[in-house]
């Protein structure tokens, strides 16, 4: 039997393309390998935020080649966007596909590698996932693309402007993947903020959250990231009264069964905290503005997870303006950082942009706010200790431990049977162990 090897670099809108392409790959007769084993197909879903991921998309295109010299390579992705010629030079690549051609594999690969049997059947559904393979927790694209146009980003060329799934795809996405017994689902989008907008559907991100809420199978919903000036306020009382105990849920309004299966959770990007940095940026809001929601948001339930990227070492940023990032970031109640440093992209404004930041200097300021993170992090775990917090079980670590995640997005260890892995548990945070919570599972 032929087999198959994807490896995702990237965004979780590429984790979930990718077992997109998997079950493509599975109706096509494939047998799905880990992606250091040799293979007849190799697939790398590419990432081009920044310049080590292309770095990281050839070499591992070069690397498949070696494990077998008689593999049929393939890159999709968003790096085959910007740059397909650059892609379809490389001699080992055999195969460049775009964003449109990976949603199609059956289409797209010679048809001397599709080993489908006479009894293979398409169906309406078959461009949604069944199941997030090896995953508890699972991904639901919901939109893609952006209309902003941050100096910085190339992904406004990479995946195009800014679309929304169908409303009536998104639920039966929702239905299969709550059957087919994963107990959190992720919305994820490249705007997530945008859901909505460009449907005929009077419906946006909230009115989404209800609808979802409201199938029985969906046991537990998380947002991924999303912009500042998107977070409304009926958002943010969803999210507060987050967190509840699963059966207290749909007795009640359809608000507080949204309320009660959503996480106490969000990841809102700020990328500076010098106002200066953010024009340069093109990013539509202040550092003050940023402040009072982060605070708005720990005001109306101190519980709540709140993660946050930001960039060091763009174009000018002086020692003051990083000063001015750091300052922000340790006065707010942020429970995690996502740190990353400036990567020119080709034909973004900013790669052209003068007093470009040495990237030594660039390195140190990531180190420092890496460091912050981890104590932010630590800090907001120790904060729930004595509190009970919905985990989902995901991982066995052996011993008779158990790892999960909390709904307000903390790492908690328990000691439990193996069979209560991919469920939802109420957990008391009893100890701490750096950032990560000892718990005992209420009964």
């Amino acid at each position: 039997m032929p087999t198959a090897a994807i490896k995702t670099l990237g965004c979780k809108l590429n984790q979930y393309e990718s077992q997109q392409m998997r079950e493509q790959l599975l109706r096509l007769g494939y047998t799905i390998v880990d992606v250091d084993c040799p293979a007849d197909l190799y697939i790398v879903n590419s990432c081009t935020v920044t310049h080590h991921a292309d770095s990281d998309t050839r070499r591992l295109a070069r690397r498949a080649k070696r494990l077998n010299p008689h593999a049929y390579v393939v890159v999709t992705g968003c790096y085959p966007q910007v740059a397909r010629q650059e892609l379809a030079a490389i001699p080992e690549i055999d195969l460049v596909c775009d964003q449109e051609e990976k949603a199609r594999l059956a289409d797209v690969l010679p048809e001397a590698l599709r080993h489908a049997d006479a009894t293979s059947t398409t169906s309406p559904h078959d461009h949604l996932v069944h199941q997030f393979a090896e995953h508890t927790r699972c991904f639901i694209k919901v939109q893609e693309g952006c209309n902003a146009r941050c100096s910085y980003c190339i992904i406004p060329d990479a995946r195009g402007p800014s679309r929304s799934v169908a409303l009536s795809e998104v639920i039966e996405q929702a239905r299969e993947l709550a059957r087919a017994g994963h107990p959190e689902l992720v919305l994820i989008g490249t705007h997530l903020g945008q859901y909505g907008r460009d449907l005929k559907d009077d419906i946006d991100l909230t009115g989404l959250l209800l609808q979802l809420a409201a199938l029985p199978e969906v046991r537990r919903l998380r947002l991924s990231s999303i912009e500042p000036r998107e977070v409304t306020d009926e958002l943010i009382s969803l999210i507060a009264g987050g967190g509840r105990a699963l059966d207290a849920c749909c007795e009640g309004s359809s608000l507080d069964c949204a309320a009660s299966k959503l996480c106490r959770y969000l990841h809102i990007p700020l990328q500076s905290g010098s106002n200066t940095v953010l024009q340069r940026m093109r990013r539509p809001y202040t550092s003050e503005s940023y402040a009072a929601l982060i605070n708005r948001m720990h005001d109306a339930q101190p519980a709540t997870g709140l993660g946050t990227d930001v960039i060091v070492g763009f174009p000018g940023e002086t020692d003051e303006e990083f000063e001015q990032t750091r300052e922000l970031l340790t006065s707010l109640p942020l429970s995690y950082l996502h740190v990353f440093t400036y990567s020119p992209r080709r034909g973004t404004p900013a790669a052209d942009m003068p007093n470009q930041v040495p990237y030594p200097v660039a390195l140190e300021r990531n180190h420092v706010l890496r460091e912050l993170s981890e104590r932010k992090r630590e800090s907001f775990a120790r904060q729930m200790l004595g509190q009970t917090l919905e985990t989902v079980l995901q991982t066995d670590e052996g011993d008779g431990w158990l790892r999960g995640v909390t709904d307000n997005y903390l790492q908690l260890r328990v000691q439990a049977p193996k069979t209560m892995l991919n469920s939802i548990r109420a957990c008391t945070a009893t100890d701490l162990n750096a950032s990560t919570l000892i718990g005992t599972i209420q009964t």
